[in-house]
């Protein structure tokens, strides 16, 4: 080659990275393809997804158990598992608590007893020093086992055991935990509780993927070795049995998975096999569903599905199970019935209505969120299921005793537009200093407002200043009405104790019992003749003669009429009687407190009467007793003081402000 050809050679560059584009991008391809196949967060188009954590902590190089490989999937028995994490910062820690009586409560163990607590080693252990033990904890794990087959298996217990065992090898350290056994369901079930802790005393962190499926495979190894295989006539039964069920099936998950576009086409047979019989099964649900139209037949072999099928059939599933729910625990509470008048009380739906009755059971609603239910047996002579969800008082509530359920209200309350009504005439500041200034001359009155706004507080809505005044945002009401919303969401219903006692034993108090509030107030609670109604009515024939009897009150023409000042004079004669014998207990004498007397001292428990519940506050010769409020639950054998108002106390807990009560 010459240099003038050399000379005339011009390069043609492209863009950088232009060069071998197509093959760089086919290796690229194989690279992530075989990152894929190694981990899974790695995919072959943007290089990796978010970041899920799934397989950080203890447990993530745990794989599915090959000891049971030559038996199939549906083969194998089934076990449910539900997992929870539980932070025991802040008010974690008293849950926690609650959380663990609850488990032992009265009727889950097989005989009816109470449920006992249970670890690697003893048949019966201490929770409360377990709890101890965990209380600088940072979190806790909680799980739900509810093997399909529980019942044939020779011994929970050490089911449980071996589990936590197995747990215990692919976690790489000791656990500490406990366990309770639960046999009043159709399927009995074990809680199991772990402490947030490895055998070094640091933070046990497991991995997701263990929590979601690593435990469980563990569980359905288990129960498998133990009671072998499932026949397939009993995998057939079973799913035979979910044709004909008024709740989502898997058989409809499998229906909505063929569907495209709400249509499942089940033209053509299958010749023979599991694949037949599975046609068969889905043709017989198809038909199933037509009659509660949830389905239709467009035309031979087609299917139309109904787009609410799959929520309609779950609230019928639930609805079902909250009707078992009633009758196994008016069973539980001495009185079947075979037509109950139920009603699913619903606090969105009715808002401004309430519901009094005795309780007649209680339980978890959601076991794995710590829900709670009631079954309230109403005056009205319907039988009332209460989801309560979250609630912290739910050790309070005690089979025959008589309660009011109201709606929460979503609302801003009166004293939040009082607080917005100040803020806005002083440039969005609200003090009880202004609030005195603008008429307000009642002390507990201002305080109920600044415990108001030291609840808000906490929920970042409201800043307070080193002074005591606090920022009041210009859109206070809206947020308030947020926070009103989300609160009702997690904890929808109030629940009101209007008397711990029995009719039985109201009729014959020394005090002033809710009888006898009813038998006085204008407003009389409209009852039915019927169930607990018809108890109610008798119930206060009696206590009218009891009072009568008694000389509070007396029969005329026209009628009982009851002695002025019935109610206090009831109240007191009990207290007296109370306090007598409380006094020759704690060698302290009884002082009561009047209006506008401080009281002062350490709260030690509290005390039920007739007449409501009291808390004892002692001093170091002598003691008061006064109406009990939760707050006080807070500071428990600590330094309570407050005044006696006109309707209550308002009570300051320590040195924290805005814990008054009125």
């Amino acid at each position: 080659m010459s240099d003038k050809e050399n000379n005339n050679f011009k390069p043609r560059l492209g863009r950088i990275g232009n060069a071998g584009k197509k093959s760089s991008k086919r290796f690229i391809n194989r690279v992530l393809n075989t990152a894929g196949k190694l981990d899974g967060n790695f995919v072959k188009s943007g290089y990796h997804r978010s970041f899920s954590g799934r397989n950080i902590g203890r447990g993530y190089m745990v794989v599915p158990s090959t000891r049971n490989q030559f038996i199939s999937t549906t083969n194998r028995r089934r076990v449910v598992i539900k997992s929870r994490i539980v932070k025991l910062a802040q008010n974690g820690f008293s849950k926690a608590t609650s959380h663990l009586k609850y488990l032992q409560r009265d009727g889950v163990e097989k005989n009816g007893e109470a449920g006992k607590i249970y670890d690697a080693e003893h048949d019966e252990v201490d929770g409360k020093s377990f709890l101890d033990e965990s209380r600088d904890d940072r979190h806790q794990f909680r799980f739900i086992v509810s093997p399909e087959d529980a019942t044939e298996l020779e011994n929970l217990k050490a089911y449980t055991r071996d589990l936590m065992n197995q747990m215990e090898h692919d976690l790489g350290t000791k656990l500490d935990w406990v366990a309770v056994d639960h046999f009043n369901t159709d399927n009995p079930h074990t809680h199991i509780i772990v402490r947030g802790v490895d055998e070094d005393g640091k933070d046990l962190i497991i991995a997701r993927d263990y929590m979601s499926s690593g435990f469980r495979e563990r569980a359905i190894d288990l129960a498998t070795d133990e009671l072998g295989p499932r026949h397939e006539h009993e995998i057939a039964m079973t799913m035979k049995n979910e044709v004909s069920k008024n709740r989502f099936t898997s058989i409809d998950r499998k229906l909505i998975a063929n569907a495209e576009f709400g249509q499942v086409d089940m033209r053509g047979q299958p010749p023979k096999g599991y694949k037949k019989f599975n046609h068969s099964l889905q043709l017989g649900r198809l038909e199933k569903l037509e009659n509660m139209q949830l389905a239709r037949k467009v035309s031979a072999g087609i299917w139309q599905l109904s787009g609410d099928m799959e929520p309609t059939l779950r609230e019928l599933g639930m609805r079902s199970d909250i009707i078992k729910t009633i009758h196994a625990e008016m069973t539980r509470s001495g009185k079947p019935e075979l037509n109950v008048n139920y009603e699913i009380f619903n606090a969105q739906d009715q808002k401004n209505r309430t519901v009094t009755g005795q309780i007649i059971g209680k339980g978890f609603s959601n076991e794995s969120e710590d829900n709670y239910y009631l079954v309230i047996e109403g005056v009205d002579g319907k039988t009332h299921y209460a989801d309560l969800k979250q609630n912290d008082n739910i050790q309070d509530y005690h089979r025959g005793s008589i309660v009011e359920l109201v709606p929460k209200n979503t609302e801003p309350q009166k004293s939040d537009r009082n607080i917005s009504r100040i803020a806005y005439a002083n440039g969005g500041v609200y003090s009880e200093e202004l609030h005195a200034s603008d008429g307000a001359n009642s002390e507990n009155y201002i305080q109920s407002h600044v415990r108001r706004l030291e609840a808000l507080r906490r929920a970042n809505i409201v800043r307070r200043f080193s002074d005591g005044s606090f920022d009041i945002p210009d859109n206070y009401l809206e947020k308030v009405e947020e926070y009103q919303k989300s609160q009702a969401h997690k904890s929808p219903l109030n629940v009101v104790t209007k008397s711990s006692y029995s009719l039985d034993v109201q009729v014959t108090s020394s005090g002033a019992t809710w009888l006898d509030k009813n038998l006085v107030s204008k407003d009389k609670l409209p009852m039915s003749n019927v169930g607990f109604g018809g108890e109610v009515d008798a119930a206060l024939k009696r206590r009218q003669a009891y009072l009568v009897n008694n000389g509070f009150a007396e029969e005329t023409d026209k009628g009982i009429t009851y002695q002025r000042g019935m109610l206090k004079n009831l109240e007191q004669r009990e207290i007296n009687k109370v306090t007598a014998k409380i006094s020759s207990e704690i060698g302290k004498q009884y002082v009561p407190a009047s209006k506008g007397d401080q009281v002062e001292g350490i709260y030690t428990k509290s005390v039920e009467l007739a007449s409501g519940r009291f808390a004892i506050v002692e001093q170091s010769k002598e003691f008061n007793l006064v109406p009990w409020r939760s707050v006080l639950e807070r500071s428990r054998n600590q330094l309570v003081s407050g005044k006696v108002g006109g309707t209550g106390i308002s009570w300051q807990v320590g040195k924290r402000r805005g814990l008054g009560i009125n």
